[in-house]
């Protein structure tokens, strides 16, 4: 593909909205990339959409199992934050999804609703539930907890713009005030097109890094972090290493078999240069399987454990 071409990709001018969208403090890139709407985020109710365009499609021209959880994530943890400081930053503490089999059709929403703190703990630990729909047909309920917690030393922590007012359409950038983190989502996003273009797959896969490799009853897979799925404080964001854990889980089953559900425990933040997942079959049987999969950071700490089950496809 010409430069020229390149430059003028329906993602490409995505990419470049998101890193002038991402200049606004209080969000992160992918985000602002996977072009999420806060449609609603007051009292005690968080109404989220992400629209089925291109960048977000799977290789089945579907929002895929990985968008929903993140989607699912956010919807969850602004269902908290809607009752507090809009800055303020929420550890995931577990998530639970269950699935239907429906398959992501269009748009997908997600209405969450705060139920509240726990109670007789020592700090703040924030509960709610979501339903997630594509067409006005549910694809997942959701239940989650999230830890509110400090920003780390010397980080300045502000609200998401994008909550009360809807994000700019078409805002400005300057190419040649890019910083460096910003040129490297730009090179990166062109070497994705032209990989998964050379290689006639699906985009948001090979731009996240969401590629593990099947084994013997297992999947293993390596994420690197980058401005392109880090959080506000530089971590791996807490959907992308669920929708990881997740899509890795997936690998170590064959196509025969559709996840229906995943309990993920969050147990250290993601950080450093990269994170591993490993997947392991647990159980395969006629009808359904279990899969482990756990999370690790470089330095050996585990970060996320989760349980997925699946269910043969018709």
């Amino acid at each position: 593909m010409q430069q020229q071409d390149l430059a003028n990709h329906p993602i490409m001018r995505q990419v470049r909205r998101a890193i002038a969208l991402n200049r606004s403090p209080g969000w992160h890139f992918c985000g602002n990339f996977f072009d999420v709407i806060f449609n609603k985020v007051q009292g005690v109710d968080a109404i989220l959409t992400v629209p089925a365009a291109q960048h977000n499609l799977d290789s089945a021209g579907h929002l895929s199992v990985a968008m929903v959880a993140m989607l699912a994530d956010m919807g969850l943890g602004n269902a908290v934050r809607a009752s507090l400081d809009p800055a303020s930053r929420l550890a995931t503490v577990s998530i639970n999804l269950q699935f239907n089999g429906v398959t992501c059709t269009g748009d997908i929403e997600a209405v969450g609703k705060g139920r509240g703190f726990v109670q007789g703990i020592g700090g703040l630990q924030g509960l709610s539930d979501c339903a997630i729909t594509s067409n006005d047909q549910l694809i997942c309920i959701g239940l989650g907890s999230f830890m509110i917690i400090p920003p780390p030393p010397g980080v300045e922590l502000h609200p998401i713009p994008w909550i009360k007012a809807p994000a700019p359409v078409d805002p400005p950038l300057d190419v040649d005030s890019l910083n460096e983190k910003e040129r490297w989502i730009l090179q990166h996003a062109e070497q994705t097109i032209q990989t998964s273009q050379a290689k006639g797959e699906d985009f948001i896969s090979h731009f996240l890094g969401f590629l593990p490799t099947p084994g013997e009853r297992s999947a293993y897979c390596e994420l690197i972090n980058g401005p392109h799925i880090s959080n506000r404080v530089g971590h791996f964001q807490g959907g992308i290493v669920l929708a990881f854990g997740m899509t890795t889980a997936e690998a170590a089953l064959n196509k025969d078999w559709v996840m229906t559900g995943a309990t993920a425990s969050y147990i250290s933040p993601g950080q450093g240069a990269k994170i591993s997942a490993r997947s392991v079959v647990l159980h395969q049987g006629r009808s359904t399987a279990v899969v482990k999969t756990e999370v690790f950071n470089v330095d050996g700490r585990q970060v996320l454990e989760v349980l997925t089950n699946h269910s043969r496809r018709a």
